[in-house]
């Protein structure tokens, strides 16, 4: 109890015993937990960073990258994270980018990365949410620009020289994104494999990097909407990535559209290929779906490499949708700047004989029957694969 209470409060005590028991029953509120006042001395980052930039090995395996693409990174975003304070000691950008790097590398919990670091759970989701958003707004234009139709040649080229396929733009796939369901959402967001998730669409090039993305579609979508109400495909009917531009296959004045390569979850357009159903597969066909499946591979290897590297795309992300889409579409983003930075072979570095997690590919999404034009254009294709010899 106070002693430097005059006499009249302290008569005022006496005829209230209950405010006598409040004032002892009070305990001295803190500014900062006691677990996080020591974050300088005891936390993760203050511990390890310093030591790991002398180990070029160890800094990969901690933070996904070298220690001159974190740089870079840390650079661009600086400015966005740069906090500051008159009343505590502030976290710092490398703090910053460290926990979000860390969220996105581990899929360990707000409260895990906390305790780790010393910092309230609370605050390390805003870090992440607030990190996410500035590598997004700072590096997209640099490193996921969508490409326009003139800026087209290097990728079709890519495409007939590294994986044997004329006139193709990108390798489309989708995915499934785990998440927990959504307060006061119902159904919107339980897809067919009985999951909560949002959906991804991403087009990658000839070089594993991801030309395109799109993502934060409903999981309960039904399978031919979630694609056809995608933004991406409202671009992709209006001619993005040069697919209305019809040129020559290699060798021959036969004329087809630019087109992307899906698997079966797609539908059959003038732009987009799939393979021939397995219940109509003559020697042609089969050479058809060969040469589409080996180029496909891209896509697949490059979802490989992305999930393989940032492990929260292993678990349902315990953020609302989104942040989740934020989250979705920084990882594809670092994927992209890794693999330019640092090459293709040290960027699959953490990948694995496994393809993405099963269960999150789409369902059978059925062709487009009626679309006699886009038959046309795969006979096309389908003619040419079976006058070329090409080593598989």
């Amino acid at each position: 109890m106070d002693t430097n209470m005059d006499l009249d409060e302290l008569v005022i005590l006496a005829e209230n015993p209950y405010l006598i028991q409040r004032m002892l029953r009070r305990k001295r509120r803190f500014w900062v937990n006691p677990l996080l006042v020591k974050r300088s001395r005891l936390g993760e980052f203050h511990h390890l960073h310093d030591d790991l930039q002398k180990d070029a090995a160890k800094f990969f395996d901690y933070y996904r990258m070298r220690l001159e693409t974190f740089t870079y990174i840390l650079d661009a975003i600086r400015s966005s994270i740069t906090k500051s304070s008159n009343f505590r000691d502030t976290i710092s950008p490398e703090e910053r980018l460290t926990v979000t790097l860390r969220y996105l590398a581990t899929g360990s919990s707000f409260k895990t990365l906390g305790y780790s670091f010393r910092i309230s759970d609370v605050t390390v989701g805003r870090i992440v949410r607030e990190t996410c958003k500035a590598i997004w707004d700072k590096l997209q234009p640099l490193h996921m620009s969508f490409p326009k139709n003139e800026e087209m040649g290097p990728i079709i080229e890519g495409f007939w020289e590294r994986w044997h396929f004329p006139n193709c733009v990108g390798c489309i796939e989708g995915k499934h994104i785990r998440i927990l369901n959504p307060k006061h959402s119902g159904s919107m967001f339980r897809n067919y494999k009985q999951f909560f998730s949002i959906v991804l669409h991403a087009v990658a090039g000839p070089d594993y990097r991801f030309i395109a993305v799109d993502v934060g579609a409903y999981g309960k979508e039904s399978n031919g909407g979630i694609f056809s109400n995608s933004n991406l495909s409202w671009q992709l009917e209006r001619g993005a990535l040069g697919v209305h531009r019809h040129t020559a296959l290699p060798g021959t004045g036969i004329m087809t559209p630019c087109v992307l390569l899906g698997d079966e979850a797609y539908p059959l357009k003038t732009y987009l290929m799939r393979p021939y159903p397995a219940s109509r597969l003559g020697p042609s066909e089969t050479i058809f779906n060969v040469r589409l499946s080996k180029a496909r591979q891209v896509v697949e290897c490059a979802f490989e490499i992305m999930t393989s590297k940032w492990r929260i795309l292993h678990k349902a992300m315990e953020v609302n949708p989104v942040f989740a889409n934020k989250i979705v579409k920084c990882i594809c983003l670092l994927h992209n700047i890794v693999i330019e930075k640092e090459g293709e072979q040290q960027a699959a570095t953490f990948a694995t004989s496994e393809r993405v997690v099963p269960g999150r590919r789409f369902a059978h999404l059925g062709e487009n029957r009626g679309v006699t034009s886009s038959i046309k254009i795969r006979e096309k294709f389908k003619s040419f694969f079976c006058t070329q010899e090409v080593d598989m």
